[in-house]
């Protein structure tokens, strides 16, 4: 058995209850106001007075359909096509039974209704509720024109017209610019939220790709500089009791990889601090035999080859490209030491294209028994994830003889003219 679910028509806010009903008693206040003055004006100018005596009962016909038009418009909200119709027609008897001045009174009301029309009810539904308005104000102006006398039937029509295209034709017109008006700001309010949504995605997606880039930076240094402090080590515990001397040269080794790390995750938490960059100079394709040098040091043998020789490699290369070059040499020379011990590398860096920088790390076969040289891990994937931030493209894989190899070809920003045309070679890098 299933509940049936009944759904509450909407509530009105307390505050829209109260501002319909201050506006209705300030269109009551006025409209009595306006009844009680009106004979006392038509008096001093000297009009034959039409407008009935405080008190007698075509007086309280007026007072009483304008305390009932209040009523309505103070309760219009719920019903905002039905009440300004119901306001519109109040005044039809009283223009038909007590036909005088007195009945314009009603007019601030309709006037009001219409406006408030206008702004609560959708254009598609707005035309008919302003017809029967307009309608209902000419049938009252022409009537009470006629039964006040002195008008003919034709002028009193042109009137009620007239009347009705002031009376509900104004408000109306106005009603729709605020309703524009309104809704181009709401518009704008939206799409101001959207940017602002967009901008605070942006902004976590840029966090993000921060963090990945950390967390790459931090594998790399952890890699690089481990793998060697652990080579040392593992030479350290062999050369104590053999040679002394030897001991206390890999133990300086060891001192000055840690002290490389150290500065490393300095700098990268420097990074971290400040807005600006820090300088990538120590971290271009220039600075390759430097790390090759580190690498050599740390007991990899490892060589640097460099085409066309004395060549600059890093010419018409972005910084942040150079910088991917860079790292994939580090990592792939640090798997090299993981994976194949004793294994001598070659770094061989092809800057003869004109539209690329050919960069190729290979490594021979492991030495170690039992060691492999294949390479995995997350070193290989944010190689790749450097790779494509800069266009470039990754191949990595085993060779021949056994051994490993990772080529990365970095595109130039523009065409290196110092670099003579050659034709690519090909077959195995």
């Amino acid at each position: 058995m299933t509940a049936r679910t009944t759904l509450a028509p909407p509530r009105t806010r307390p505050d829209h209850r109260r501002r319909d009903a201050a506006a209705a008693l300030v269109c009551l206040v006025l409209a009595l106001g306006t009844l009680l003055v009106l004979p006392l004006i038509e008096r001093a100018g000297g009009d034959p007075v039409s407008s009935p005596a405080p008190g007698t009962g075509p007086w309280w016909g007026v007072a009483t359909t304008l305390l009932v038009q209040a009523v309505v418009l103070a309760a219009s909200r719920p019903a905002p096509r039905l009440a300004p119709i119901t306001v519109a027609a109040l005044p039809v008897p009283l223009a038909l039974l007590a036909p005088g001045g007195a009945v314009g009174t009603t007019t601030l009301a309709v006037l009001v209704a219409a406006y408030l029309t206008g702004v609560r009810v959708r254009r598609e539904q707005l035309p008919p509720v302003a017809a029967s308005m307009a309608v209902l104000t000419a049938v009252v102006t022409g009537v009470n024109l006629v039964g006040s006398g002195g008008t003919s039937t034709g002028q009193a029509v042109l009137a009620g017209l007239g009347q009705a295209v002031i009376v509900i034709g104004a408000p109306m017109l106005v009603a729709l610019i605020v309703v524009s008006r309104r809704q181009a700001r709401a518009a704008q309010e939206r799409e101001l939220a959207a940017l602002r949504r967009e901008q605070d995605a942006r902004i976590a997606t840029a966090i993000a790709a921060e963090r990945t880039a950390v967390a790459r930076d931090l594998h790399d240094i952890a890699a690089h500089h481990m793998s060697g402090i652990a080579m040392l080590a593992s030479a350290l515990e062999r050369q104590v009791d053999r040679s002394p001397e030897a001991a206390k040269e890999s133990a300086r080794d060891i001192r000055a990889q840690s002290t490389a790390v150290l500065g490393d995750l300095r700098r990268l938490v420097g990074l971290l601090r400040v807005e600006d960059a820090a300088p990538l100079a120590d971290r271009s394709l220039a600075s390759l035999a430097d790390l090759v040098e580190q690498r050599r040091g740390a007991g990899t043998a490892g060589t640097l080859v460099v085409l066309p020789p004395e060549a600059d490699p890093g010419a018409g290369v972005g910084t942040l490209a150079q910088l991917v070059g860079y790292r994939m040499v580090q990592e792939s020379l640090a798997n090299a030491a993981v994976h194949a011990p004793g294994a001598r590398c070659e770094v061989r860096v092809d800057a003869t294209a004109s539209d690329r920088v050919r960069i190729t790390v290979v490594n021979e076969a492991p030495l170690r028994v039992g060691a492999s040289s294949g390479h995995g891990g997350f070193g290989l994937l944010g190689m790749r994830e450097r790779a494509e931030l800069v266009d470039a493209r990754l191949d990595h894989g085993p060779t021949e003889d056994g051994g490993w190899h990772v080529t990365l070809e970095l595109p130039r920003e523009r065409a290196d003219r110092s670099a003579p045309p050659t034709e690519e070679r090909s077959g195995r890098p």
